[in-house]
């Protein structure tokens, strides 16, 4: 049982966040009140320590506190993110397997769509060097132990359960794949893709950058749009993998570098 402990001296950060956690443990349920009186902090400190945590995944803010992350949670919300265009984005990653070979190293970034291609890697490819900021993709390889897992490290995403931020990007800089598979919220094909988030596109753009070769796989859906920030330019895309059903205008405006593959569904 966690004691109140009164002292003068406030608990550094690290001890804070291994005390708040401790008492999750105990508890479903702890207020901000409680945590600050428990660790001689303020208010302040205590809500940036909640929010730490939150990032992390290892907690969840309610009204008026916290309380213990189900990993129910997260793999729902992952879940919902496969089931929107789920028909697309499984016949795509089937046409994209091809492009996979025995004893490849690919990038593969945190989108639900290259998820999908994971699966099938997971069982019909050996030898595959993966890296990633995709916790989801990570633990799905995993399962097949001839392939080998890097994981991009940084800070971790509650809603895509994948690895953002400086330490992600400064990571990604130093690493290097003959063939990076990479998805995104937005494409315009004379321009390129987008982002809801300057970090998830700054990934995906270091990925490309530092791939042989770049494959986009994009449903119908996410054509002729576009979102906040640019992330991978139209001349650093090799090869676009949609659906059968994308629209003709399609093959008029992208660039002729660029081979376009229709999945048979």
């Amino acid at each position: 049982m966690i004691k109140l402990i009164k002292n003068e001296k406030a608990f550094f950060k690290r001890e804070r966040l291994d005390k708040i956690l401790a008492l999750l443990n105990e508890k479903k349920f702890v207020s901000i009140e409680e945590l600050q009186s428990l660790l001689n902090v303020s208010t302040i400190t205590i809500r940036r320590d909640i929010k730490e945590l939150e990032n992390r995944m290892l907690v969840q803010k309610v009204y008026g506190g916290v309380k213990k992350i189900d990993s129910n949670i997260l793999e729902s919300r992952f879940t919902e993110r496969r089931m929107i265009h789920s028909r697309q984005k499984i016949s795509i990653a089937k046409t994209a397997l091809q492009f996979v070979n025995n004893g490849d190293t690919i990038f593969i970034d945190s989108s639900s769509t290259a998820f999908e291609l994971v699966r099938l890697c997971k069982e019909k490819r050996n030898d595959i060097h993966m890296v990633t900021n995709s916790l989801m993709s990570a633990l799905e390889l995993l399962e097949n132990p001839t392939c080998t897992i890097t994981l991009i490290g940084g800070t971790v995403r509650i809603d895509n359960i994948s690895s953002i931020g400086m330490d992600a990007e400064e990571m990604v800089k130093h690493l290097n794949a003959e063939k990076a598979f990479i998805s995104c919220r937005a494409f315009m094909p004379s321009k390129g893709t987008f982002e809801i988030s300057p970090s998830i596109g700054i990934i995906k753009r270091t990925m490309a950058k530092n791939s042989n070769k770049v494959y986009l796989l994009v449903d119908d859906s996410k054509f002729f749009k576009r979102s906040a920030f640019m992330a991978v330019s139209t001349d650093d895309i090799d090869v676009v993998i949609t659906n059968n059903s994308v629209h003709e205008k399609i093959t008029k405006e992208l660039p002729k570098h660029i081979q376009l593959f229709k999945s048979s569904e």
